[in-house]
C-alpha cells in the first residue's frame, strides 16, 4: 500500500504519479523539460514530504550526532545546516542528508525516503549501543515539506507569503511562526526548503501556485540534480560505496570519532564516481554500458538528457585510471555513442 503526502489533495487531479519507495509521488505535471527549465529560469515548487525527517534531542545529542555522522554537527551554530554522510562499520554509505541545528540540544536530520527503515533502525541502534539517551522523533504525516527552487524563488516567496529570506545566508534556517525555512536545495539554483505542520505548508504551497509558480515532480528533480552531478541514494550509491569513491572525503571530519572511520583510514579507492557527456543528443539511463577501452567497461548508475545542454549526461563509477577528458562510448539500445568523461557538475552555476 502506497502512502500519500499531506499535499496530495492539492494536485491529485493534475499530476502523473509513480510509486517512489512506497510513496505515491508526482513524477511530472506538464512535462519534465518544462518543469526543469522553469527552475533554471524562474522558479518551481516540489512536494518533498516523502523525505525522512528525524528530530533528535537530548543532553548528549551532539556527542551522538558527531559519532553517527561523518561531519561534525556539534560545530554548527544555531540556525546552521550541514551536509553529511551516515556510514556503517565498514565505511559504506547508509545514507546522506542535511542536519539542521535548531537549538543547543535539538537537531533536525533530513535523509532519503529509500532508506527510511534502515535509518530508523540504525539511528536507534547507535543511540542504544552508545548509551547516548537521545530522543528520536519522526513526525511523519503530521508534517509536510516543500522545496521552492530557481533564480526568482526568494522574490516570489516574499510576494506569495511575506516571508523574506534575502538576509538569510545559504545553509542557514530561520523559524517563521511554525515554519522552518532554510536556504537550501537539490537543484544547484537559489532556493528554499520549508518544513512544518501539514496545514501551514499546504497554505504556502497553494499560495505559490496561485502566483504562477510551476509545480514540479520527481522527474525534473532528477534531471536538475544530474546536471549538477549530485548523487542520489539507492541509485548512485549504497552501503557498498564509500565516501572516497564518491570524491566526498571533504565532508568527513577525521579529527573526531565516527562510525566507519577506522575502515576508511587505510582505504584506497580503485574506482571513482565521474560523469559522461555525449557528443550527440541522446537519453542516457542507469545500467547503460560505457566502454572505456576494449578491455575496460563500466555501467552508468543514472543518466538523462540534459535539457540545458541538449546532450546525454550520466554518472557512473570508473577505474581510477580513467581520467576526466578520456574519450569513451556509451551503448544505447545497441548503438554506440561517443562521449567524454567529465568531473561534474555538467553545468556551471
Amino acid at each position: 500500500m502506497v502512502v500519500r503526502t499531506p499535499l496530495y489533495p492539492v494536485y491529485a487531479d493534475r499530476a502523473h504519479f509513480i510509486d517512489f519507495y512506497g510513496w505515491e509521488m508526482p513524477v511530472w505535471f506538464n512535462s519534465i523539460e518544462r518543469e526543469h527549465m522553469a527552475v533554471r529560469r524562474n522558479a518551481g515548487v516540489f512536494d518533498i514530504s516523502h523525505m525522512k525527517r528525524t528530530y533528535v534531542r537530548g543532553k548528549r545529542v551532539t556527542d551522538y550526532l558527531d559519532y553517527l555522522c561523518g561531519a561534525r554537527p556539534s560545530a554548527l551554530k544555531k540556525g546552521r545546516l550541514a551536509y553529511t554522510h551516515v556510514l556503517n562499520e565498514r565505511g559504506g554509505i547508509i545514507d546522506d542528508g542535511i542536519v539542521f541545528r535548531l537549538t543547543e540540544d535539538e537537531f533536525l536530520f533530513v535523509t532519503n525516503a529509500c532508506t527510511t527503515q534502515r535509518m530508523s533502525s540504525w539511528m536507534a541502534e547507535v543511540a542504544a549501543r552508545g548509551g547516548f539517551e537521545v530522543e528520536l522523533e519522526d513526525r511523519g504525516g503530521r508534517e509536510a515539506m516543500i522545496a521552492l527552487q530557481g533564480p526568482t524563488s526568494l522574490s516570489v516567496l516574499k510576494d506569495a507569503t511575506g516571508l523574506d529570506m534575502a538576509s538569510v545566508r545559504k545553509f542557514e534556517c530561520v523559524l517563521y511562526g511554525r515554519l522552518l525555512v532554510s536556504r537550501s536545495g537539490y537543484t544547484g539554483e537559489e532556493g528554499v526548503e520549508i518544513v512544518g505542520p501539514s496545514q501551514d505548508v499546504l497554505e504556502v504551497f497553494e499560495g505559490l501556485l496561485g502566483k504562477g509558480v510551476e509545480p514540479c515532480g520527481l522527474g525534473s528533480r532528477d534531471t536538475l540534480r544530474l546536471e549538477m552531478g549530485y548523487p542520489l541514494a539507492c541509485v548512485d550509491f549504497n552501503e557498498e560505496t564509500n565516501p572516497y569513491e564518491m570524491d566526498a572525503q571533504r565532508f568527513l571530519d577525521f579529527t573526531k570519532k565516527f562510525i566507519g572511520r577506522e575502515a576508511l583510514e587505510n582505504l584506497k579507492p580503485t574506482r571513482l564516481l565521474k560523469g559522461v557527456l555525449t557528443d550527440d543528443r541522446v537519453v542516457l539511463r542507469g545500467g547503460y554500458t560505457v566502454e572505456c577501452s576494449p578491455n575496460v567497461r563500466t555501467k552508468l548508475t543514472s543518466g538523462t538528457l540534459s535539457p540545458v545542454l541538449g546532450k546525454g549526461i550520466g554518472l557512473g563509477f570508473f577505474p581510477v585510471s580513467v581520467e576526466a577528458g578520456s574519450r569513451v562510448s556509451v551503448e544505447v539500445r545497441g548503438k554506440k555513442y561517443s562521449a567524454t568523461v567529465v568531473r561534474p557538475p555538467f553545468i556551471k552555476k
